[in-house]
């Protein structure tokens, strides 16, 4: 018979293996308990999301969109609404007699039913014009001028146009027939410049100054307290001189003969143009017979 020999258990093993038997279908309840809950937990988390998701946030936030929706169609419509900036042209700076300067730039208002005034001046140079007063009427574009501004000091040609205290003005979509030109038509269609001559200075025959001359003939019901017009001389599409004439009280069925001298007019010229600059939603540019009621609504904004 063969003998073995072994260690043996000791005491703390023996006790380990004892608590174990004791306590091991406790322990496997409370494992397969955890277990249980954990999972509860996890299904109970992700059915409360769908829940959530589909049934009770679903509708809130869809009213949240359409909320959204609804207040950018109305941003999206103020934005619409406010006006465009204007465009301005290259500003032209011509020499006159006496050292003095004529400067003259294009300003367009591209909007159809909003039209704007503002103060402005021209930078000739790195020296301030007068502030004057300006205007332009929807959809249309006007020059504005400075003519025999004299400067401090000569130097280079080149101007900037300085705007400040920028009114809009909405015009009543009523008041115009809802077509602005349409209406411009109506009031003024029928003052037309006919005859336009240009005739270049001669010294030979006793004639120092080149002469432009014209017609303003106004064949409407309208008559106007002050016209103001704007002569371009032109050598193809170059601007090569600007000048400025005021017709007070341009009654109906009137016209009026307009004579310009250009002293500082060396240069060939192709063609004359002119322009008229008058405000027609302005109630006090008619005479007392004519004067018309336009209601606008005023707005601050950009230029």
């Amino acid at each position: 018979m063969d003998n073995f020999e072994g260690r043996g258990f000791t005491e703390g093993e023996l006790k380990a293996a004892n608590w174990w038997v004791r306590n091991e279908l406790k322990i496997r309840f409370w494992v397969r308990f955890t277990l249980i809950g954990l999972n509860v937990l996890v299904w109970g988390y992700s059915g409360w999301g769908l829940l959530d998701a589909y049934a009770i946030s679903y509708p809130r936030e869809s009213r949240l969109t359409l909320e959204l929706a609804k207040n950018q169609q109305t941003l999206d419509r103020i934005m619409q609404d406010r006006p465009e900036n204007v465009g301005t042209s290259q500003v032209l700076v011509f020499p006159n007699t006496e050292k003095r300067m004529d400067v003259m730039v294009d300003v367009e208002n591209p909007n159809a039913f909003w039209w704007v005034e503002f103060n402005y001046s021209f930078n000739v140079s790195g020296e301030q014009t007068a502030v004057r007063q300006g205007f332009v009427p929807p959809g249309s574009i006007v020059t504005l001028t400075e003519l025999g501004f004299k400067p401090k000091t000569l130097g280079g040609r080149y101007g900037q146009l300085v705007v400040d205290n920028i009114r809009w003005h909405r015009v009543d979509p009523n008041q115009v027939g809802g077509n602005y030109e349409e209406f411009a038509t109506q009031r003024f269609g029928a003052v037309t410049v006919k005859n336009v001559q240009f005739q270049p200075a001669e010294p030979d025959m006793n004639r120092p100054a080149a002469l432009s001359a014209f017609d303003v003939v106004n064949q409407g019901a309208y008559g106007y307290w002050s016209v103001d017009y704007v002569v371009k001389l032109m050598r193809g599409s170059t601007v090569v001189g600007v000048n400025r004439v005021n017709l007070r009280e341009l009654k109906p069925g009137e016209t009026r003969h307009v004579d310009l001298a250009w002293y500082d007019i060396t240069s060939s010229v192709s063609k004359t143009e002119v322009k008229p600059v008058i405000n027609l939603l302005d109630p006090g540019v008619y005479l007392p017979s004519n004067r018309l009621f336009t209601a606008t609504s005023t707005s601050q904004g950009n230029f």
